[in-house]
């Protein structure tokens, strides 16, 4: 037992290690600045539009609304390569995506929600409207925070961090490049807005981002690390799985 604490410890170390590494030579990165609208229909119906211009693509963000079931569940939530190291690493089933699907698209219908957030978006090429991927914030497990979450389709995935071949992530004739950052930075700026607007979290002011992240899921840690979250700590958490996580945040 003794042996095998140290070997975690070591592991642990070396996670740390990395991470703080990677900050470091970091320092001088610039967010993408995302432009936000948060548009209060008179029947409370909330309408938010994200727009971020990074390594010369555009991208948009929008509502998610109960037609994106279908795409969601084809490139995102039934896909075991998309979901292997998201939440428990477990596809999902149409109905689980549908329920999903619409709790989200709920929260931008009824401003008395516990959570008062208007979040949950649908990430596409601005130019295109080509889906890529999903975005949201939910309630974190401590009052007063928000938790980051995010998925997208493999043709988009940086291929020097997620995939063995160069040049997946193109489409068309575009290259995909760093859309876990945009979708990071955005989220952060996002929360950001929604404190200065006086949003709560079940009746709690915001207080923090916060985000988990497999140590193998680089591409992940990474990107949440550009937009500014610190880490926390590394350990399991239960809730999805057995692998090691950062936990990562940032108070706003």
């Amino acid at each position: 037992m003794a042996g095998e604490n140290e070997e975690l410890e070591r592991i642990i170390h070396a996670a740390t290690n990395k991470f703080n590494q990677y900050a470091a030579s970091q320092t001088y990165f610039i967010p993408p600045q995302a432009h936000i609208s948060i548009d209060i229909e008179s029947n409370e119906l909330a309408k938010v539009y994200i727009d971020v211009e990074h390594n010369g693509n555009q991208y948009h963000f929008r509502s998610v609304e109960e037609k994106d079931i279908d795409d969601v569940h084809t490139y995102l939530n039934s896909q075991p390569a998309v979901r292997a190291k998201y939440s428990n690493g477990q596809i999902c089933s149409l109905e689980q995506t549908t329920s999903r699907i619409r709790t989200l698209a709920g929260r931008f219908e009824n401003r008395n929600s516990p959570l008062y957030l208007y979040s949950g978006f649908i990430v596409t090429d601005a130019e295109t409207d080509m889906f890529i991927g999903m975005a949201s914030l939910g309630k974190g497990t401590e009052p007063g925070t928000t938790e980051m979450a995010r998925l997208n389709r493999t043709e988009c995935w940086n291929h020097s961090s997620n995939n063995t071949t160069a040049g997946v992530n193109t489409i068309g004739r575009k290259i995909y490049s760093g859309v876990g950052t945009i979708e990071a930075c955005a989220l952060v700026q996002y929360a950001t807005r929604l404190k200065q607007d006086g949003y709560t979290v079940d009746g709690h002011s915001l207080q923090a981002i916060v985000s988990t992240a497999r140590t193998d899921n680089e591409a992940s840690w990474k990107s949440a690390c550009k937009a500014g979250m610190a880490l926390d700590t590394v350990e399991v958490v239960e809730r999805h799985g057995t692998s090691l996580r950062y936990l990562l945040r940032k108070n706003i």
